[in-house]
Formats: structure tokens, C-alpha cells, sequence
């Protein structure tokens, strides 16, 4: 049986503050006290409204309803103002994301509005992600607006509850390249814990996989599906065919590249440029090529970088060292040459 969740409680509180009889419904480990006292109370009377309360000389506290309900006399520890663990919450709605570390950031100029992080399902691919606790559709749509203008790409916004999710909100975030969901939509409170829903990471990867299709096909590129956190070392390059490699990388499958996807062809020719051999060079001598004039490759080894570092999306490390000492070249990737490509022929195409 579906367990309805308590986030809901986050934006029906006026700055999600209240006596712990505020919070009714709402797990108690995810509360924290502060130090102030409450000036208005729950009233257990007909009217369903609030109290206020009076503090006398001796120091008890009497909550007075201006409805006309009985007096009450309340305790100082029941007064006492509460508001959410937003570190824990966020921290749960983080991992759903996989991000690490989570330390979430009030945005500025919007109150109730946290950034815990980004999402990063592919090397160079972050979409950031933004929790609230408004619940107001105005307010909501305002703040898409305004994100949109700060983050300049696709990002993801949280709300507390599935009824904050109209769908005048969906579109105001479809619009500005924004995916909004209900924190019910990620996250559950089960068995004193938050847990991470198990079609979480399906929905984000499929509607991440979206963004990139559309990020990649708008210039034309062809791209790897390089996972997060992958380093030039996690990748394998093997030459199959003469003018065809195929990819692997951290159990992502193996994909086919020609020496056209990565942009190794000369379009007036249609023959595989200098880079396409330096590469299969780099194949034959297994990732280490002696080069015995550096000037006479260099911008061939520039461009085959730049190349690499535009598919695979590391753009922030050269995916070819140099080696004084050993005067060669050296691939921090894996590179071979198979059954197809022998050093020699490689060489044959250099000269």
C-alpha cells in the first residue's frame, strides 16, 4: 500500500516554521528545534485557529483565542519553534541525483530556493538541480524564469508536493529547458528513513539522455556516452577495420566510430586525413610512438586531441602527453590496433 508522504507539510507552514503541534504528520527525526518560542499556538477549540500567547510574571505561558475558545495553559517546551533538517532532506533528495557531498546554497534574490548540486550523468554534461518549498504557482513559475536566466541550460527544479506541479508550471519550465518534479516523485520517508525511489535513476537518466541528444544534435557532433567521473585511462580505443574503431569504456557497451565521426575525413577528398593516421600510428606502437622530429607532427597531434577531447567530453586534460625523455608520444587512453593494422602499414601511411 502506497505510504503518502509528509513533504507536502514543508510548504504549508509559513517559512516552513512551527510548534511541534504545526508539524503533525511530519516525521520527527527530520525536525530541529531552535531556540525561540512560539507567540502563537494551535487552538484545540472549535474555531481550528490560532492562539496567541501570553507570557505572565511567574512564567507560565497561556495561550488566549481571540475566537472566544477556553484559556489554555501551555508548556514551555510545547512552544518551542521547529523547522525541517533541510541538510538531511536535501542530502536524500541529492543522492536520488548522485551527487556527493551535498552542501545546499540559498539562491539569491529567491527565498525557499536551494541549489544541492548538479547532475552529472555524462563527462562534461551538469544540469543543476533546485530544490524549493513554495508551493504558490506564481511564485513558482517566477522563480523558472529567473534560474533559467542564471543557469543558461537545462536544469531540474523540486518541489514538496505533486499538487505544486500544475500544469501551468510545466509548461512555464518546458519553456525555459527546466523538468520540474514532486519530491514524492524521487524520494520516499519509509521505516524512519528517506529513501530513494527505485525508478529514480531511470527517469533522470532518460530524460538526461534527451537533453544531451539535444544539446549534441544541435551542432552536428558526434558524441561518446562518456560516463560521470571517467578519466582518459577508463577509455579503449581499437582500431577493427582500416578506417574504423570501435569504443569501450567503464561497461558502457562498445560503439563503432569512422574516421567521418571523428571528423578525420577530408570532405572534399573523402580520404582519412593525417590525424586519422597519426592516431592509427598511435595503435600500432600501443599507445607509445617514438617520433624522431616533434615539429613535423605537432598540429596533427593538436588536432587529433582536440578531436578526442570533443568526443569523449574531456576537454579539461590532453589525451596525448609528450615525453622528453623517451621522445615520444604517449596516449593516457588505451589504444591498439587489432587484428587489422600492423606498425608497419601505419608507418606507410605517415611517409
Amino acid at each position: 500500500m502506497f505510504q503518502k508522504q509528509p513533504w507536502h507539510k514543508l510548504s504549508q507552514l509559513l517559512g516552513a516554521r512551527g510548534v511541534k503541534a504545526d508539524w503533525t504528520g511530519f516525521p520527527e527525526n527530520l525536525l530541529k528545534p531552535t531556540n525561540e518560542l512560539a507567540e502563537t499556538f494551535p487552538c484545540a477549540g472549535r474555531c481550528g485557529g490560532y492562539m496567541d500567547v501570553i507570557k505572565h510574571n511567574d512564567g507560565q505561558h497561556i495561550g488566549v483565542c481571540a475566537s472566544g475558545c477556553d484559556k489554555r495553559s501551555l508548556q514551555k517546551k510545547d512552544l518551542i519553534v521547529h523547522v525541517p533538517d533541510f541538510t538531511t532532506i536535501f542530502s536524500g533528495l541529492a543522492a536520488a541525483f548522485g551527487i556527493n557531498g551535498v552542501a545546499h546554497t540559498e539562491i539569491d534574490g529567491l527565498p525557499a530556493c536551494w541549489q544541492i548540486g548538479e547532475y552529472n550523468p555524462a563527462a562534461s554534461y551538469r544540469f543543476p538541480v533546485v530544490a524549493m518549498i513554495e508551493a504558490q504557482a506564481s511564485r513558482i513559475e517566477r522563480a523558472i524564469g529567473q534560474l533559467a536566466t542564471k543557469f543558461k541550460k537545462p536544469f531540474f527544479v523540486l518541489l514538496p508536493s505533486a499538487p505544486a506541479v500544475t500544469q501551468s508550471v510545466q509548461d512555464v519550465a518546458l519553456r525555459n529547458g527546466a523538468k520540474v518534479f514532486a519530491y514524492e516523485d524521487i524520494i520516499e520517508f519509509t521505516n524512519d528513513a528517506i529513501q530513494v525511489r527505485g525508478n529514480a535513476a531511470s527517469i533522470l537518466s532518460d530524460l538526461s539522455a534527451a537533453w544531451i541528444k539535444n544539446i549534441d544534435g544541435s551542432s552536428g557532433e558526434t558524441r561518446y556516452p562518456t560516463p560521470a567521473g571517467t578519466v582518459w585511462g577508463d577509455i579503449i580505443l581499437e582500431f577493427t577495420a582500416d578506417e574504423m574503431i570501435t569504443v569501450s569504456c567503464k561497461g558502457q557497451g562498445h560503439k563503432q566510430f569512422s574516421a567521418e565521426d571523428l571528423q578525420m575525413r577530408d570532405k572534399r577528398t573523402k580520404k582519412p586525413k593525417q590525424a586519422w593516421t597519426f592516431l592509427q600510428a598511435m595503435a600500432a606502437a600501443n599507445g607509445n610512438m617514438s617520433v624522431s622530429d616533434i615539429d613535423k607532427v605537432k598540429k596533427t597531434k593538436q588536432e587529433v586531441s582536440a578531436n578526442l577531447q570533443r568526443v569523449f567530453q574531456l576537454p579539461d586534460d590532453d589525451p596525448i602527453e609528450w615525453s622528453g625523455e623517451d621522445t615520444a608520444y604517449k596516449a593516457k587512453f588505451i589504444v591498439r590496433g587489432g587484428e587489422k593494422l600492423t606498425l608497419s602499414n601505419a608507418r606507410k601511411r605517415t611517409a
